[in-house]
């Protein structure tokens, strides 16, 4: 027979899963949760502890024990829309700037581009289950998709379906930063949270570089997997 305080954080687990205690929020104190299920403050202290320690939920020290968000894990070439998609997530995509840009110098170095090229600017805010969760900035250039129109959509399905072209590889380099307050106003977040600063060049199947992205994802919400193989 599982203990006492085990039923306790299963029945705490299921509000969670309900969305009846949401992410971000503050669940019921030791004290409300042991009146709740009839228990005492011990049994109810050990089942909040074994939430904590499968970090469904986190503590903050003077204000409570809050729920906590699910990461979302990505691995290998997938689009944002696909990763939250396969995880059982509604993807959300808001667009924020849809330009024609020049003169970037940097931009087309990395994409061996002439310095005069032109570009679309992408800038989207994407969010799962309505959770603000990365700000992506893509630079597309004008030549390679002529009459390209702003997607809310997974921009890998649309640059496949209009023209062709199909992502294989991605080389980025990954950082780590701190939000900013215009990011902490766009992420909801009530204070500075560290970010995963991901920008680098995407890869047609015929070595083309398509596209220039400069990403910031929330690092409590979104898990970038690598995997390293020894060449052979």
């Amino acid at each position: 027979m599982n203990p006492i305080y085990i039923k306790v954080k299963k029945k705490i687990q299921d509000k969670i899963n309900e969305g009846i205690y949401k992410a971000g929020e503050k669940i019921p104190s030791e004290r409300e949760l042991a009146k709740e299920y009839g228990v005492s403050r011990m049994t109810a202290r050990q089942a909040v502890e074994a939430l904590s320690h499968e970090k469904s939920v986190y503590r903050e020290r003077g204000k409570g024990t809050f729920v906590a968000a699910k990461q979302f894990s990505q691995k290998n070439v997938k689009s944002f829309t696909q990763t939250l998609a396969e995880q059982g997530y509604e993807p959300f995509t808001h667009i924020i700037e849809f330009a024609i840009v020049r003169s970037l110098k940097e931009i087309s170095i990395k994409m061996e581009l002439p310095s005069e090229t032109e570009y679309y600017k992408l800038k989207r805010l994407r969010l799962g289950n309505n959770i603000p969760i990365a700000l992506e900035t893509v630079y597309i250039p004008v030549q390679m998709c002529p009459k390209l129109e702003q997607t809310q959509y997974s921009l890998y399905d649309e640059l496949e379906r209009k023209y062709g072209y199909i992502v294989e590889r991605v080389s980025n380099d990954i950082d780590a930063c701190i939000s900013t307050r215009p990011m902490m106003e766009l992420f909801q977040l009530q204070k500075p949270k560290a970010l995963l600063k991901i920008k680098g060049v995407s890869y047609t199947t015929e070595g083309e570089a398509l596209f220039y992205e400069e990403s910031y994802y929330r690092s409590d919400l979104y898990r970038y997997q690598v995997d390293i193989y020894k060449r052979r």
